[in-house]
């Protein structure tokens, strides 16, 4: 919310990474931002240039953090995501099924496995409470995003860079700490972001599917990888010579999914275009805003 004292004004900026347990916390527990007044175009020639700056500072926030808008595809891919979460119910030695959203980039797939992961943390606290029969804080899902070259070290520091653990240690070591944590914290889905950043070529897919499979085999989570060209670049390919095997194991283990694109070239496409900007407008904070379309 805007906080104004005296002189000193704070807008609605909420700076935080989603990839530190702190930082997703004020994602999944944040307050819904108020919505800014909607005024004329003589109410805001009545404004003095301090009501002025700060009216058009929190239609900026206002505008930059629309969303998520709950489309047709959005709901899809989260009945999608809900069955095979909640499918997973295996013990833990066994594999758990995996899944894979895989879709054109700037269509909000990472908005919406976040929104996701924000909705199951969420549910999971309201059925087994905020800590642990132990009284340690319950962490349901956490959300990890991938760089350039990230090999298995570099996961397993990503998670637990995530958990506020110390990352020094080689690869074994830093899994280790990383489970430690997965059990303590009944964590019970990852969201790996960027995915595709662990294969560099296509020809490096076998070792993308190596890595995958080993937090696969480590952690007893539902995995929920997002990325962008994934499939194409064999990963989860039916494989039958030896070598890949692994490719096809992790191919059958995976579910693949995808946030389907807006088109117009039909009236069921143009119609969800169209209602998709209606919804847009009617968020926007304008002089004398009136829908024109």
């Amino acid at each position: 919310m805007t906080r104004a004292r005296g002189d000193v004004f704070e807008g609605d900026d909420r700076q935080y990474s989603p990839t530190r347990l702190h930082g997703w916390l004020q994602l999944v527990n944040g307050s819904g931002r108020v919505r800014p007044e909607l005024l004329t175009r003589a109410e805001l020639a009545a404004l003095s240039t301090r009501e002025l700056v700060r009216h058009n500072d929190r239609r900026s926030v206002w505008h930059a953090n629309i969303g998520p808008i709950w489309t047709p595809q959005l709901r899809g891919l989260h009945e999608d995501l809900a069955e095979i979460v909640e499918s997973n119910r295996h013990d833990g030695d066994k594999a758990k099924p995996a899944a894979l959203v895989d879709a054109y980039p700037g269509l909000g797939k990472s908005t919406a496995v976040r929104e996701y992961g924000r909705t199951l943390y969420r549910e999971q606290i309201a059925l087994r409470g905020e800590t642990t029969v132990d009284g340690q804080r319950r962490v349901p899902v956490i959300y990890i995003a991938l760089t350039g070259n990230t090999h298995i070290r570099g996961l397993n520091a990503a998670i637990c860079r995530f958990y506020g653990l110390p990352t020094s240690g080689d690869a074994d070591t830093l899994a280790e700490r990383a489970v430690d944590a997965v059990l303590s914290l009944k964590t019970v889905a990852f969201i790996i972001d960027d995915v595709h950043f662990l294969a560099g070529s296509r020809g490096s897919s076998m070792r993308m599917a190596n890595q995958l499979k080993f937090l696969s085999n480590v952690f007893p989570v539902t995995l929920v990888y997002v990325g962008v060209g994934v499939r194409q670049r064999g990963l989860l390919r039916e494989g039958f010579s030896p070598e890949q095997t692994l490719l096809a194991q992790f191919g059958r283990r995976t579910t693949p999914l995808t946030l389907r694109p807006f088109t117009v070239e039909d009236e069921p496409g143009r119609q969800e275009w169209r209602t998709l900007l209606l919804t847009v407008e009617r968020q926007l904070i304008l002089a004398d805003g009136v829908s024109r379309l």
